[in-house]
C-alpha cells in the first residue's frame, strides 16, 4: 500500500484501517452480499468522506474515474490526511485497567 494512490477492496475493518494509515482514499463495495458486521464500515467510510462505495464492483470503472477527478481525490486526501488512529496507545492501558479489575479479588471473593 506504500506505493499506491489509493484502494481499492471489501470494506472489512482491516482493510480500511491499513488504507487509512496509509492515508489513501477507498473504493469498496457494500450490497448484500457483504459481510453484515462489514456494512457499517461501507457507510461509516461514506460519512466521513473517505471514499467511495459502490453497490457492485461491475461499477468500478466509473467510481475510478470520479475518484480520479482532481477536485474530489484532493477532497478524499484532505480527509484521509486528518485520520488519526490512536488504538494502539490506548488500547495497552485498557488492557491494564482489565487486568487490575480481574486480579484484584472483590471482598465476597476473598471471602470464600
Amino acid at each position: 500500500m506504500a506505493l499506491a494512490d489509493f484502494f481499492i477492496g471489501k470494506p472489512g475493518p482491516g482493510s480500511i484501517s491499513e488504507a487509512l494509515q496509509f492515508h489513501l482514499p477507498v473504493i469498496v463495495e457494500c450490497n448484500s452480499r457483504t459481510l453484515p458486521q462489514e456494512r457499517y464500515n461501507a457507510e461509516w467510510v461514506t460519512e466521513n468522506g473517505y471514499g467511495i462505495v459502490v453497490p457492485s464492483f461491475k461499477r468500478i470503472a466509473p467510481a475510478v474515474q470520479r475518484l480520479l477527478d482532481r477536485a474530489t481525490f484532493d477532497e478524499f486526501r484532505r480527509q484521509v490526511n486528518q485520520y488519526s488512529n490512536q488504538a494502539l496507545f490506548e488500547v495497552p492501558a485498557i488492557l491494564e485497567q482489565c487486568a487490575q479489575h480481574t486480579a484484584a479479588p472483590t471482598q465476597s471473593q476473598a471471602a470464600v
